[in-house]
């Protein structure tokens, strides 16, 4: 009987010993499957999860091109030097590729179409217009001539106060949209003289491209007098020749001009536009040109032919206090119609976030924070957002004010 107590004892002890090794792990404490823990809130279907943040190598980060095959690239602007390049990089890995882009002066911004790649470079205007004198040497000290955008019937030669403007008499140091094949040979370029400054492009399938800026408008007032004056302008160009505003300055390139039947003018009602930035063509529900407005505080889904079917503008981010965009700068569209809008904000830090709409143009998400990110310690927020690229899972965001690059994942 005695033996019979003490096996008990025996086994009843070990028992012990093994319940307190699974539940204390030999001196470790576990975590139940159930505990919350801090820095985690369980992301619910159809929300966005930070992947990665890079970082090396990402300063003067300016604008990214997700192509509709999956190549990424990346623009990058350095303002001291007013020198930039274009950088290819893997989706997963934040090591650029060797894929080189020849002729850039000062990059700006990038776009697909037509199995090419766009480049819109914004040159050295001054260089561009620095040796008037030496073109013209009898001009006057005070007084040159300046090609301007103007009506048919007004001349487009216009006298300025030294200084305001001068002619462009090295082209090749103006502003270009230079194309490119997918590994970066180079095919061609052309600028548009009107032009002074540029900020988006855009290219649709067919290899015809869309260019957002500045012109300087030549106007007459009822009493006879001229004045010269800075309009918003996207224009649209095709391959061809007989254009005299449209030059090409390598004479093996292929020869552009403007497409007259598409261009939106200085304005702030639907169909016009008012400092236009970023750009993207895109036809998932039908063809349209999206581009953002920060001047109109808008994006607009712009269908072809122009202000054809399912146009329509955004205006809002939300709900409550949150809700009016403050300053759009640029647009993406996945390939299921989903808009992707940045928001740069009028002032520090207000409203500096992505947003997410669907094909219709309704509000769905913000995609720039996640559940978990005000949870210690918290994720800082965006600092500059510049340039936002997607596709159906994956979104990249470019914070040019933090130097990096930000890669979310949609959870399904």
């Amino acid at each position: 009987m005695a033996a019979r107590e003490r096996n008990r004892l025996a086994l009843a002890l070990l028992a012990a010993a093994a319940l307190g090794g699974l539940a204390g792990g030999c001196g470790t404490t576990f975590k139940l499957p159930t505990e919350i823990r801090a820095k985690s809130v369980p992301p619910g279907q159809g929300t966005y999860h930070l992947d990665a943040t890079w970082k090396s190598g990402m300063a003067n980060i300016q604008d990214i091109l997700l192509t509709p095959s999956g190549e990424l690239f990346m623009v990058f602007q350095d303002p001291a030097t007013g020198r930039g390049e274009v950088r290819q990089y893997p989706l997963l890995n934040p090591v650029p590729l060797s894929t080189t882009f020849p002729g850039l002066l000062n990059p700006t911004a990038i776009c697909f179409g037509g199995n090419r790649i766009f480049v819109l470079d914004q040159g050295d205007s001054s260089a561009a217009r620095s040796d008037f004198r030496s073109v013209y040497p009898t001009s006057p000290d005070k007084t040159c001539e300046y090609t301007t955008e103007y009506d048919a019937d007004v001349d487009r030669k216009l006298t300025v106060a030294w200084g305001f403007s001068r002619p462009i008499t090295n082209v090749a140091s103006y502003w270009h949209v230079r194309e490119y094949l997918l590994d970066g040979t180079p095919v061609g370029s052309f600028t548009d003289t009107v032009f002074a400054w540029v900020s988006g492009v855009a290219a649709d399938a067919s290899g015809r491209v869309h260019v957002a800026g500045v012109i300087m408008y030549l106007d007459l007032d009822p009493y006879g007098g001229r004045t010269l004056a800075p309009r918003s302008r996207i224009r649209s160009y095709v391959r061809g020749g007989g254009d005299r505003f449209v030059v090409t300055d390598d004479p093996l390139s292929p020869q552009w001009r403007r497409d007259p039947g598409h261009v939106i003018l200085d304005g702030t009602g639907f169909g016009s536009t008012k400092d236009p930035r970023g750009m993207q063509w895109a036809s998932p529900r039908g063809p349209a040109l999206y581009f953002a407005e920060a001047g109109n505080k808008q994006v607009q889904r712009y269908g072809d032919p122009v202000g054809g079917p399912r146009s329509f503008k955004l205006d809002y981010g939300g709900s409550g206090a949150d809700s009016a965009f403050s300053r759009p700068v640029d647009v993406a569209v996945d390939s299921a119609g989903y808009i992707y809008v940045v928001d740069a904000g009028a002032n520090a830090g207000e409203n500096l976030r992505v947003l997410r709409y669907d094909p219709e143009g309704i509000f769905v998400q913000r995609v720039d924070r996640t559940p978990d990110d005000d949870l210690p310690p918290a994720r800082p927020p965006l600092t500059r957002p510049v340039a936002v690229a997607a596709n159906n899972r994956q979104v990249y965001i470019a914070d040019r004010g933090a130097a990096q690059v930000l890669r979310f994942r949609r959870l399904d």
